[in-house]
């Protein structure tokens, strides 16, 4: 097996894990909605890293980025870049989520994991695009 397919079976095993564990959990609490967006993000994750490593010449850099599959250094750069980003966007909503749990005690537990997991994932991939179009 060469390094490529091991590198390849590990990132679809880590997907594979993570919809067995989510879907668990929310088998467990009996939300059907979470297990359907946990579903489709875990799905679209696998496509992405199927495509990226099936056929890496034709990856973009976004889409390297976006399947974790970097290439070189100036790959590793622009992912630290973006992350940095991300870094950002979660303690500025990290301080909100506690300013609003303060202020009012209406605010479900799994609604607040649910936004902040939709926007760092948008927030990640939209810096992703920045982080790449800013290098050119």
């Amino acid at each position: 097996m060469s390094k490529i397919d091991r590198s390849l079976a590990l990132n679809i095993g880590v997907v594979v894990v993570t919809i067995v564990v989510a879907s668990v959990i929310i088998g467990l609490t009996g939300n059907p909605a979470f297990l359907i967006v946990i579903l489709a993000v875990a799905g679209s994750a696998a496509w992405n890293i199927v495509r990226i490593y099936r056929r890496p010449g034709e990856a973009s850099d976004v889409d390297r980025l976006n399947s974790m599959k970097y290439i070189d250094e100036r790959d590793r750069s622009l992912a630290m870049n973006a992350f940095g980003i991300v870094g950002i966007v979660a303690l500025v909503m990290s301080v909100v989520t506690v300013f609003l749990t303060l202020v009012t005690d209406a605010l479900g537990a799994e609604y607040i994991a649910l936004v902040q997991f939709f926007v760092l994932f948008g927030t990640w991939a939209a810096a992703n695009s920045y982080v790449t179009r800013s290098r050119r």
